[in-house]
Parts: C-alpha cells; sequence; structure tokens
C-alpha cells in the first residue's frame, strides 16, 4: 500500500523545504519522481535544486517527456510516467486525480499553513491511502 507522509509547511513557500526533502530522498538512494503542473515552477525548481545549499548535490534531471533517465531524481511536468523507475513521488504542486499516486511506494505531499491542513489530509484518507 502506498504510504502518503504530509509535511507541514510554516509559510506558503514550499521550494526550499522541497529541496530539503529531495536531498535526504536523494542521499537514501531513492529514485524519486519529483511533479509539477507549472512549467515556469519546474524550471525554477531545476535551478534552484541546483543551488539551494552551498556544498549539497543533488543530481537530477527535468525530464523532456520522452527519454528514459537514470537519474535518481527527475522533475516532470502534468504526468506520472516514471522514467527512471522512481518508486517515490514527492508533490511541489499538487495531484488532481490521487488515484494516480498508488503506483508509487511513498508519496510526500506539502500543505501550506490554514485551513486546507485537514481536508487534503481526509481527501488522502478518502482515495484510501495511508497517510503518516
Amino acid at each position: 500500500m502506498t504510504k502518503v507522509v504530509v509535511h507541514r509547511l510554516t509559510t506558503a513557500k514550499r521550494a526550499l523545504e522541497a529541496c530539503r526533502l529531495v536531498e535526504k530522498l536523494f542521499e537514501a538512494r531513492k529514485k524519486v519522481l519529483v511533479y509539477f503542473t507549472d512549467e515556469h515552477r519546474a524550471a525554477t525548481f531545476n535551478e534552484y535544486l541546483w543551488t539551494f545549499s552551498p556544498g549539497s548535490f543533488v543530481g537530477h534531471s527535468l525530464w523532456d517527456g520522452h527519454s528514459e533517465l537514470d537519474d535518481h531524481v527527475v522533475l516532470a511536468l502534468r504526468t506520472l510516467e516514471r522514467p527512471n523507475g522512481a518508486t517515490v513521488l514527492v508533490l511541489v504542486d499538487p495531484l488532481v486525480d490521487l488515484a494516480g499516486a498508488s503506483s508509487f511506494e511513498e508519496v510526500y505531499d506539502f500543505i501550506a499553513p490554514g485551513p486546507e491542513d485537514g481536508d487534503k489530509i481526509e481527501r488522502w484518507r478518502a482515495a484510501g491511502f495511508e497517510v503518516g
């Protein structure tokens, strides 16, 4: 069963938290797909992932949608295809159809401060996912 891990943010900005999470997953040698719905945000995150922390290295690729990749971390736009065989999904942007996440072992989602907290968790549970 897919396990969903929810990260509560202290601000509405998730890029730094997402970079730190992806770095930890990369260091653990996990195969990761980072999901975006916005092309500009994906391109910005691609650059930020190289520079967010002095001395850190997170090898990754921004997927073009066509090629197979060996990178442990792949940034993808509006697709849950896994060109690198990812078992972990990191949602930088929200996923509309949660059922697609069931092909991953782990899903990491972010909740911004405010009233959406309980709603988002309940939505995952209602879709049949274990939320931790």
